[in-house]
């Protein structure tokens, strides 16, 4: 579901604001390239507040453990269920730093991109677990995004299937909870309703342009580009389409 994400396209300022100072986010902005757009089936490596407060890269990686078991999402309510999350959730929690993300929209059975921010410009800082995997022979550490239920707003882009406990978004962590998270207690910070969705009227989004090329449609893909991110008029496809009623 959460497999498109924008990241490290601003200025160090702007993540030093959220987390840490300016000085370590030039850093890792050496360390990484602008991305405007990448799924996460490419295996980025995508910029990470580790649990012991440093900043990291870690590889976003698809398969672990399992073969073709998809480790990109982790459900909120699996991290203490399921044997395959709950060791990485009780010692193993970090927060991955994205600008945006990106969420399909289902319209008379064909999909639409579309692109999320914060409407105060604020990255996203969202609650990840990360562990140690062997990829291709070599040992790298892996991260995994956590989702939680949808909020409204995210409920209507992902609809497919429609508005239903099933619907998922990202978890996003506050700032107020950023250390809980990184170092508290498991149990605790199941308890404590942490795991949640954001709240409605703080996102805002828009159809955007393609992020996957389909011929049929028309759709090319322009790369990790800034222009990826703009809003963008599917009525060229000769469609009344109207996404907003």
């Amino acid at each position: 579901m959460c497999y498109d994400v924008s990241y490290m396209t601003r200025k160090a300022e702007k993540y030093a604001e959220r987390y840490g100072d300016t000085d370590q986010w030039e850093r890792m902005q050496q360390l990484t390239i602008p991305t405007f757009h990448v799924s996460g089936f490419k295996e980025p490596d995508v910029p990470v507040i580790y649990n012991d407060g440093s900043l990291r890269t870690l590889i976003w990686h698809p398969f672990a453990i399992r073969k073709g078991y998809n480790s990109l999402n982790a459900r909120d309510d699996k991290l203490m269920t399921s044997n395959f999350w709950k060791e990485d959730f009780q010692e193993r929690r970090c927060l991955v730093i994205i600008d945006g993300f990106f969420d399909w929209h289902d319209h008379k059975g064909v999909k639409y991109p579309f692109y999320v921010k914060m409407k105060s410009e604020e990255p996203f800082t969202i609650g990840a677990i990360f562990r140690t995997s062997k990829i291709s022979g070599e040992v790298r550490e892996t991260v995994t995004l956590v989702t939680t239920r949808a909020n409204k707003e995210m409920a209507w882009i992902h609809n497919e299937p429609a508005y239903s406990p099933e619907s998922r978004m990202m978890l996003v962590i506050e700032k107020e909870d950023t250390e809980e998270w990184l170092q508290g207690n498991a149990e605790e910070i199941m308890n404590k309703g942490m795991i949640k969705p954001i709240p409605d009227d703080i996102l805002e989004y828009h159809p955007c342009t393609p992020i996957r090329s389909n011929k049929k449609l028309g759709r090319v893909y322009p790369g990790n580009v800034p222009e990826v991110r703009e809003e963008f008029d599917y009525s060229v496809e000769g469609n009344d389409l109207n996404l907003f009623q």
